[in-house]
């Protein structure tokens, strides 16, 4: 389904209005203001979106960060990115208070990310637009005083959706940049938000490592056998990981039937030491088993590109691992086939679903075979959460922030 297509079915404002706005920003200028406080794993959500800005005239766009690293590797992407000037701006605080939150840096926990927001709230706020990727930054606008429209793109593929069920700070954004049909559809349905105020604009991320020449599929291990990725994720009451992980990862090993990439989302060791992160990756042998607890290869699809088999219990990088339809096995530690959950019965139809330690060995060796039986799910899931990947998902996005500005202006 293209995209002309689509936008017959969304309310939106007609083309003389959108060109009057766009007139309003050209001749006056407009200010864009990126909240990245979230951490790197979120940054290819916005930075193709602030490079598209940024090439645009009478445009100024300024990018919020925690801290220098994140800094370095933002200006890295947006370089990639072929980006014109960006501003990026670490969210320092005063010495005193730094020292004293010193110990919750490493986890970049709410409390901490909130008294940033708080602390350069009136410089963001003076921006003609605030744009985020998370919804932590939706305190901007309880504030007193003035705030401009606050722009969405979520970081992932899922909607207004978390995981115990809808988030209600979806509807404190005054316009929410949707990566396909399926989370417009469900942001609709929980009414968080009314029809004008949500646009399909397609996947960023896909977009950008399009751009930054990023989407190759090359081998990261040698020799023929298949490579699982395994990609538990953080969640505390579905991830595989803290229920078996290692036991997992043993008896793929022990089987000597397929090469191994243990590429866990990157939160789950984000308060790990640095000791715990070297131990992890240590166990990688160079021939047939690499583990990455959280490095640039985990968030720019090399390891959802380079897998032939994914194994994991549901995540965004499912989704940019179907970008070339493969084998799945999917691990439901619950055994409950996802019950209470809008989205992971679709995620578990793409695969072979297994309950037990022991049975993701005997998958992985039927999945290649089975593939053929979940081939139609898995195109249909990718089409409809990711919408048509033909056409510029943050030239699209980029023209929505215009319209804001041009609106509020």
């Amino acid at each position: 389904m293209q995209y002309a297509d689509l936008a017959g079915d969304l309310p939106r404002d007609s083309a003389v209005e959108k060109q009057a706005s766009a007139g309003r920003v050209a001749a006056q200028g407009a200010r864009f203001a990126f909240s990245l406080i979230g951490g790197q794993h979120q940054f290819w959500h916005a930075a193709p979106v602030a490079a598209a800005l940024s090439r645009m005239p009478n445009t100024r766009v300024e990018c919020f960060v925690i801290d220098s690293e994140d800094q370095a590797a933002l200006a890295e992407m947006l370089a990639a990115l072929g980006s014109g000037p960006v501003e990026i701006v670490v969210m320092t605080l005063p010495r005193a208070l730094e020292r004293g939150l010193a110990a919750l840096r490493r986890t970049r926990s709410s409390p901490l990310k909130a008294l940033r927001l708080v602390w350069w709230a009136r410089a963001m706020r003076s921006a003609s637009v605030i744009v985020t990727v998370e919804r932590t930054s939706t305190l901007l606008k309880q504030i007193p005083g003035r705030c401009p429209p606050l722009a969405h793109i979520p970081h992932g593929v899922g909607g207004a959706r978390r995981a115990k069920g809808m988030d209600p700070r979806f509807a404190k954004f005054d316009r929410v940049l949707l990566a396909g049909e399926a989370d417009r559809r469900s942001t609709l349905e929980h009414g968080l938000l009314p029809a004008d105020a949500v646009a399909v604009v397609g996947h960023v991320k896909l977009d950008g490592l399009r751009r930054a020449g990023r989407l190759k599929r090359r081998p990261l291990l040698p020799g023929p056998k298949p490579t699982v990725l395994y990609n538990p994720h953080f969640d505390a009451q579905r991830g595989s990981w803290q229920w078996a992980g290692p036991q997992i990862v043993g008896q793929i090993r022990a089987s000597g039937r397929f090469n191994l990439i243990t590429a866990p989302h990157v939160r789950l060791f984000e308060g790990a030491s640095a000791a715990e992160r070297a131990a992890f990756r240590d166990q990688s042998d160079g021939t047939h088993a690499l583990f990455d607890p959280g490095s640039e290869r985990s968030i720019d699809m090399t390891y959802t590109l380079a897998g032939d088999i994914y194994l994991g219990e549901f995540s965004s990088q499912l989704y940019e691992f179907l970008v070339i339809p493969r084998p799945c096995v999917f691990i439901d530690i619950k055994g409950d086939g996802g019950a209470g959950d809008s989205k992971l019965p679709d995620m578990w139809r793409c695969g072979e679903t297994v309950t037990r330690v022991e049975d993701v060995v005997p998958a992985l060796d039927r999945a290649i075979a089975r593939h053929g039986e979940f081939l139609a799910q898995q195109e249909a899931l990718v089409r409809d959460g990711y919408g048509d990947q033909s056409v510029s998902a943050s030239e699209r996005a980029a023209q929505e922030l215009i319209e804001m500005a041009g609106l509020a202006a």
